[in-house]
């Protein structure tokens, strides 16, 4: 794999359109090797590589708004009705650095809803990276998956995990491990998303940059393709709720991708668009789904002479059909538990875990600065992420963690 490719692919352990100014230096990045010449679009719609400065919680980026046709505007008053039960704020949160042997470089990229069990990367020096699983802070001895770059995005707590690689043709391939081995899921070319404690699984068939959402009710079962509504052509499916309700995203051509559901009786509906800073939002990236929620940002093309988008973080009531804003801005993914907390990063990107109005910092780890949070046991009281600082021998310095609460 070329130095441009493997750069590429370190770009891929940063989540999706930032909504503050990155905190890794790029240039100094760019060093490593020499980073990338194409563009690819994310599953927020967005290319990465043309994501320019957004103002900390809430600011504004210069880019040419595309339009869908508007939906209804929705209050984002709070829903009384489905507001999680109040629980205690996290207490005595500490940080532990997760084993890689002789490893440094690493990344938590998902986890499971009991807590026992992390996934994610790890970047032996000179060799390929490849897929790993901790369970209960133990680097777990199971096979890695084939293909470069794996990376287990979820796993349930029987401990199937799922994820993708890519091939030799820089094509992406889904993959299921359920202890000593390790299978790829049926369907052909697919990316792995999500599972649920029942083993169903969500993802995309095809070509991610004009795939189609799709689930499997097993890791052996053939997909089944999910509806797209009306207009759109292309779509992403993100995340599984325990009642088997999908969330992800759909596009219309050359459009970008706004929230989309999919409940267990087969019908979806595009969620509707929140008020943002007064108007109506253009879009809503969805990033979990827990509970009946989902965790997301809302994104509005400002009109006027500077142009520019803002962003909100919010949570929708799906029941309801009701959006609550979160108490802060928050840095992608926002990871909703079961139980209300919500876990991400600040515009400073430091991680939080929110409790009711409350904020929580968690603790950091040594002296680095700054956080990609990615999981969120249902009980709040295990998160998992790693560290994204630049040091003077490393321009992208990942440190896999996992934090524990009370």
């Amino acid at each position: 794999m070329t130095e441009d490719n493997r750069a590429v692919r370190i770009l891929r352990t940063i989540p999706d359109e930032p909504p503050a100014p990155s905190g890794i230096d790029i240039p100094r990045t760019m060093a490593e090797g020499r980073r990338r010449r194409r563009v690819r679009r994310w599953s927020g719609g967005v290319a990465l590589a043309a994501v320019t400065a957004v103002a900390a919680g809430g600011g504004t980026v210069s880019v040419a708004a595309l339009r869908d046709d508007p939906e209804p505007v929705v209050s984002a008053a709070p829903s009384a009705a489905a507001v999680p039960v109040p629980v205690p704020v996290p207490r005595d949160c500490t940080v532990k650095l997760l084993p890689t042997g002789d490893v440094e470089k690493a990344i938590v990229s998902g986890g499971d809803p009991s807590g026992h069990y992390l996934t994610g990367r790890v970047y032996p020096a000179r060799l390929e990276s490849h897929s790993v699983i901790w369970k209960d802070g133990v680097l777990q001895p199971r096979p890695a998956m084939p293909g470069q770059e794996g990376a287990w995005g979820d796993i349930n707590s029987a401990g199937v995990a799922v994820g993708y690689s890519f091939d030799e043709a820089e094509r992406q391939q889904a993959y299921t491990s359920t202890g000593a081995s390790v299978t790829r899921l049926p369907g052909g070319r697919a990316v792995a998303s999500g599972i649920d404690e029942a083993g169903r699984i969500v993802g995309t068939l095809g070509d991610p940059d004009n795939g189609i959402p799709a689930t499997w009710a097993s890791p052996t079962a053939a997909p089944v393709r999910l509806a797209l509504p009306a207009g759109f052509v292309t779509g992403e499916g993100k995340g599984i709720d325990e009642d088997g309700t999908i969330v992800g995203t759909v596009a219309r051509e050359n459009g970008e991708s706004t929230g989309y559901l999919w409940r267990p009786d087969g019908s979806g509906r595009l969620m509707p668009m929140p008020t943002v800073d007064g108007g109506q939002a253009t879009l809503f990236w969805p990033e979990s789904i827990s509970n009946g929620w989902v965790y997301g940002r809302a994104v509005r093309d400002i009109i006027g002479r500077s142009g520019g988008r803002s962003f909100a973080s919010y949570r929708y009531d799906i029941a309801a059909g009701r959006y609550e804003k979160l108490p802060i801005p928050l840095g992608p993914p926002a990871v909703g538990a079961a139980n209300g907390w919500v876990l991400a990063t600040t515009g400073d990107f430091k991680p939080v875990i929110i409790a009711g109005r409350k904020v929580v910092t968690l603790p950091g780890f040594t002296k680095m600065r700054e956080y990609v949070t990615t999981t969120l046991s249902a009980d709040g009281k295990t998160a998992g992420g790693y560290t994204t600082d630049t040091t003077a021998t490393e321009p992208v310095a990942n440190r896999p963690l996992m934090w524990t609460c009370r």
